[in-house]
């Protein structure tokens, strides 16, 4: 782990400890993105889920969507597809909260194509039946 993630996570444990949840997740946020510049999209994938999980707490929807969108993306490219799966769904139903039509319908068909990855065909066709 580089020491550019280290300082951010350190930062993040610090403000944790002080009940910041939205400035440490900020924290984890920017240490994912670090990590995934140096290509550990797994360290990534954790981080952004960690960063929506601590955006959640502070109620911060639109972030928190965002990071677990983000997070399931790179679950998805390194083949954990239930995972990925699971955080698409879960930030679907912020993204409808927001009234984020877009990034709902978006987030709804990549976990159709994570459904169709795990050869659970039948649930990826009830999925996209909402879009067709």
């Amino acid at each position: 782990m580089s020491e550019e993630i280290k300082t951010f996570l350190q930062e993040a444990e610090k403000l944790l400890k002080e009940g910041d949840y939205g400035r440490a997740a900020y924290q984890e946020m920017l240490a994912a993105k670090a990590a995934a510049k140096t290509g550990d999209f797994e360290k990534a994938a954790e981080l952004y889920e960690k960063a929506g999980e601590h955006f959640l707490k502070d109620r911060d929807y639109d972030f928190s969507s965002k990071n677990l969108r983000n997070s399931a993306r790179l679950f998805m490219k390194i083949g954990n597809f239930e995972k990925a799966k699971d955080l698409f769904l879960k930030a679907a139903e912020y993204f409808k909260l927001l009234r984020d039509d877009n990034n709902y319908k978006q987030c709804i068909l990549d976990a159709a194509k994570c459904f169709e990855k795990l050869g659970q065909v039948e649930e990826a066709k009830k999925l996209r039946k909402e879009f067709t």
